[in-house]
Order: structure tokens, then C-alpha cells, then sequence
């Protein structure tokens, strides 16, 4: 830990100049920790001497950080995957998914897609033991409470203990290849690639992308082709960005506002941002992300223009 922390006031030092409350304000991601973002907030207003909580979100909600946070990510996946299967004419609780990942945003999309009724039969987590990944399912329904008990701080079940209380244990990619109406790539980049999207089940519907960038190109040209529904990860996996602008904005108002309030804020953002995208697919007749993409890129130019630089 001691190390860690050097790591993270170092790294302050070299970009305190490039970021600030009303600059760049960085973010935690994967293997980062509310305690590293304190970290990096305290060396950042030892530099500049004085009280800046909106520097850097991702911090314990006792500094400053924002009730909600911690599950943004999964449940702004959740929310998106709610509207998308109001589109495909799907009730949440027909329908089966398959996980890969069992951390932060893998086990938060798990909890509030259950919630909503849907069932999620397999996920996959790395091994830091054997290195390397196992797919762990149980064919009529995981038990989230079930397996974050044994769970390591990394995601990484334990496979014996899995067994025990009933879970098949199979090969990390098997994931892909289950029976389901649903997939969350929510682990790491290029996930899904043309080496095994043919792997994908004919009776998949619907990609979430949870993970940045778990499609390759080539794969994501074939998901085009079967039309298969995928929500892209720059609008699926908003919800973690959306919320630390949430905690900016608190932090810089030295006011907080209750989980609730968080989470109704950010469902109300993600469903908005998804419909836009949405109507825009429709209306181009073009690919979700061809669609995300074309608002993304747009609103930039209109700014620009408006600022009289083009």
C-alpha cells in the first residue's frame, strides 16, 4: 500500500499543472480504489494549498465522493439494456444473459438486471491463483449474494467453493457460447473478436458493452450483419463518467445529495442518451454505434461552430 501511494502522489506531481476542479477532472477505473483518488486529491491540494474536492472524483463518500458511484457503471448498462429490450419487444423477465466479469460493473449490472427480472446463468472472472479465466454457471440462475461470498477483491470466484455449492466450472470464453438472449462483456478490451464471435448463440438479441471497447472491428462488423442489437460502450458503460460528474458537481457546491437522488439523476441521463441515440439509428437507418458516433462527433462541430473557430 505504502507503494501504491507513492505511485499515486507522483503522478499527482506530474499532472497538477493539467488538472483542476474546472479543468480535467480525472476518474478511478479499473484496479483503482476510492483510497487511491484520496490519495491523489491530498498531494494535489498540498501543491496548490488549498480545498479542491472536485479535482478528482472516485473518492470515499466521507471526502467528498458521491453516494452511488460504486454501482453507476453496472446500472447505467441496466438501464440502457431495459430500454433497448422495450425496442426489441422483450420483457426483462423472459429474458437469460450470460456475464463476462465478476467485478465492480459485471456484478452491479448482474444485481439490478435481476432486480428487474432478469436471470443471468454464467459469468466469467480471472483466476489470480491458476492465471487465467474460468466461466462459472449454473443453469437456472446465479446467486449474486452466493458468489460475492466467496469472492476475492480482484472479481476472481473460487472455483472450488463454486463447485461445491453447485456451480459448473468451464473455460473463461465459455461465456460467450451460452444459450442466452443477452451478453455483458463487462471485463476488459477486445473481448469479443473474429476468432470467436461465431461462437456467439443464433438466439443472442442483445450486446451490452459494460467493458471500453470489447468488440474488435471485424467482430463488430459481423454483430452488424447478423443484427444483432448492441449497445455501444461509450453509451452503455456511461453511467460511471455520468455519476463522477454528478460528484463534481457536488464537491464543487459543498453539497450532497442522497443515493436515491443520485441514482434517479443518472437513470434519467442514461435513458435520455439512449433514446437519442435511438431515434437517430432509426431515422439514418444506421448501426447503434454508427449512431452514438454521429451525435458524439456532431455536437462537437456545432460547438466549434458556435465558438466561431470553423
Amino acid at each position: 500500500m505504502g507503494e501504491q501511494e507513492r505511485i499515486c502522489r507522483a503522478y499527482v506531481r506530474q499532472i497538477a499543472r493539467d488538472v483542476g476542479p474546472l479543468r480535467d477532472v480525472p476518474a478511478p477505473d479499473v484496479m483503482t480504489s476510492a483510497q487511491h483518488m484520496l490519495w491523489m486529491l491530498d498531494e494535489y491540494e498540498q501543491i496548490h494549498g488549498g480545498h479542491f474536492p472536485g479535482v478528482i472524483t472516485g473518492k470515499p463518500v466521507a471526502m467528498g465522493g458521491s453516494l452511488g458511484r460504486t454501482e453507476a457503471t453496472g446500472y447505467g448498462v441496466v438501464f440502457t439494456v431495459r430500454e433497448a429490450l422495450k425496442e426489441l419487444n422483450l420483457r426483462p423477465e423472459d429474458t437469460i444473459a450470460a456475464v463476462q466479469g465478476f467485478g465492480n460493473v459485471a456484478q452491479y449490472a448482474v444485481e439490478l438486471y435481476n432486480q428487474i427480472g432478469g436471470t443471468v446463468i454464467a459469468v466469467s472472472c480471472w483466476d489470480q491463483q491458476d492465471q487465467q479465466p474460468y466461466t462459472f454457471r449454473k443453469k437456472d440462475g446465479i446467486d449474486l449474494l452466493e458468489l460475492r461470498k466467496i469472492t476475492d477483491r480482484f472479481g476472481g470466484i473460487d472455483k472450488v467453493k463454486a463447485t461445491e455449492v453447485g456451480y459448473e466450472c468451464l473455460p473463461g470464453d465459455a461465456w460467450i457460447e451460452q444459450e442466452v438472449d443477452i451478453l455483458f462483456p463487462c471485463a476488459l478490451e477486445n473481448s469479443i473478436t473474429e476468432n470467436n464471435v461465431s461462437s456467439i448463440s443464433k438466439r443472442v438479441k442483445l450486446i451490452a458493452e459494460g467493458a471500453n471497447g470489447p468488440t474488435t472491428p471485424e467482430a463488430d462488423h459481423s454483430l452488424h450483419e447478423r443484427k444483432i442489437f448492441v449497445i455501444p460502450d461509450f453509451l452503455a458503460n456511461a453511467g460511471g463518467v455520468t455519476c463522477s460528474y454528478f460528484e463534481q458537481v457536488q464537491s464543487n457546491m459543498n453539497y450532497f445529495w442522497d443515493r436515491d437522488e443520485v441514482l434517479g439523476k443518472l437513470d434519467t441521463m442514461m435513458t435520455s442518451a439512449f433514446i437519442g441515440v435511438s431515434e437517430v439509428a432509426r431515422k439514418r437507418k444506421l448501426y447503434m454505434r454508427d449512431a452514438a458516433y454521429t451525435i458524439a462527433i456532431s455536437r462537437v462541430a456545432q460547438a466549434c461552430k458556435d465558438r466561431g473557430w470553423v
